[in-house]
């Protein structure tokens, strides 16, 4: 009775996770998307909100399952380590900073968000850090 009880328990649990992140997917920042270039700003200022707030569930929307980050001293990060960052900044208001000039490059289904964040006092010297975004449209994948 109680291994019944739990399968049943973890089968319901499973379906209300599915339901809040199909639901979660589902936001208006993420309507109207076109191959354009407006298109990826309105993402990448979408990811910047969501990580700076530490809304980790849309920002699962926004990346890929297989999203990796290849960091200033070499080491790699992943969709797991990406949304941890973010969830230091839960409930914290976006703060009023100027966001970075995004220069956005389209090629064939390929989308290149870049630019140069701003300064930040490393061992007292300021540093810029130079950042690119690349994202591959979902329409243009084999489906089979």
């Amino acid at each position: 009775m109680n291994l019944r009880f739990m399968q049943l328990f973890v089968c319901i649990v499973l379906i209300s996770l599915a339901s809040d992140a199909s639901a979660d997917c589902s936001r208006p920042e993420l309507a109207h998307q076109q191959r354009d270039a407006e298109t990826v700003r309105r993402l990448e200022s979408a990811w910047t909100h969501a990580f700076l707030t530490g809304d980790t569930e849309f920002e699962a929307c926004l990346l890929a399952a297989d999203f990796t980050e290849i960091m200033r001293d070499g080491s790699i990060s992943h969709l797991s380590d990406e949304l941890a960052k973010a969830a230091k900044n839960k409930g914290k208001t976006m703060p009023n900073i100027a966001l970075p000039a995004i220069n956005i490059h389209l090629h064939d289904d390929v989308a290149v968000a870049c630019g140069i964040s701003s300064d930040k006092v490393v061992d007292g010297k300021h540093q810029k850090s130079y950042f690119a975004d690349y994202r591959r449209t979902r329409s243009s994948l084999p489906c089979c």
